[in-house]
């Protein structure tokens, strides 16, 4: 199994509008990092340490990165991400488009599964073998239609 390299974004991927933690987010950065995964934050609005550590996932966060805004695979080094991302979630589809990895809907109700969902396809990307040419390689999946 490969170890990879998933980047979660913050505002409305892992905490919601209302400042709560999207459901199963422990569960998921504990099992995530039981498999040997390194865990990144980043956000396109600097450094969310705090925010890792009020909801208790600061522990099984690898580093914390600024998220360039566009052009995000061509400006990595510019915002001094030093590890290509394996899988990226995030609720803008156009750092999944670019990077590969799950486009999570921004909204999230009371029966909400989506990052159990994330496990499961993280969990089968790290069964591929790497890609020959060392890129990310990260399926481009998006959620189904509602």
């Amino acid at each position: 199994m490969r170890k990879l390299n998933v980047f979660f974004d913050v505002d409305h991927t892992l905490v919601m509008w209302d400042g709560r933690l999207r459901n199963h987010a422990l569960e998921v950065f504990q099992r995530l990092r039981d498999s040997g995964h390194a865990i990144y934050v980043w956000s396109g609005v600097g450094i969310r340490k705090w925010d890792m550590e009020h909801h208790g996932l600061h522990e099984y966060v690898t580093a914390y990165f600024v998220k360039p805004l566009w052009g995000y695979r061509e400006r990595l080094a510019e915002f001094n991400v030093h590890v290509l991302p394996d899988f990226v979630i995030d609720d803008h589809k156009g750092v999944v488009d670019d990077l590969g990895g799950y486009h999570i809907p921004e909204s999230a109700g009371r029966d909400d599964r989506e990052l159990l969902k994330v496990l499961e396809l993280i969990e089968a990307a790290a069964l591929l073998p790497a890609p020959p040419d060392g890129s990310a390689g990260a399926p481009r999946l998006a959620p189904p239609p509602a």
